[in-house]
């Protein structure tokens, strides 16, 4: 189905001419969002949040604490790494330190945040390697 306007054939409609509607590029898994709103509210506290009522306090901005702290995809709170300094940090990469991860995850794997916005799946094994701050011991 086309339409001529001022000689111009254009398609009416993309279904009808092989075309398909993009799909949004954006995250929408739960688990990825409320990691994206921790790291947003994380770096906002400048000395970085060294307790849960700091990050709890920034986090209001984004919705309810208590929602966004607890993983959709475990079901438990999320394990966060207190005392990281975020801004103007330089490292790149793997050496970006681990800001928040799921406490148990799922199907082998947790979703992890470096950073500010480096939000990835990791397995136990490579959650031990990544980059934590000097002393920080895993609950595992």
């Amino acid at each position: 189905r086309y339409i001529s306007v001022t000689g111009v054939q254009t398609c009416a409609l993309p279904i009808w001419c092989g075309g398909s509607p993009k799909k949004s590029s954006l995250p929408t898994d739960p688990t990825y969002l409320a990691l994206e709103k921790i790291g947003n509210a994380y770096i906002r506290i400048d000395p970085p949040p060294q307790k849960k009522a700091e990050l709890v306090a920034a986090l209001k901005g984004f919705g309810k604490p208590e929602e966004i702290l607890k993983s959709p995809n475990d079901g438990h709170e999320f394990m966060i790494v207190y005392g990281v300094k975020l801004q103007m940090l330089k490292a790149t990469g793997n050496e970006i330190p681990v800001v928040a991860f799921e406490k148990f995850g799922k199907d082998g794997k947790r979703y992890v945040l470096r950073g500010r916005n480096g939000i990835t799946q990791l397995t136990d094994a490579e959650l031990r390697e990544a980059k934590f701050p000097d002393g920080y011991k895993l609950p595992f």
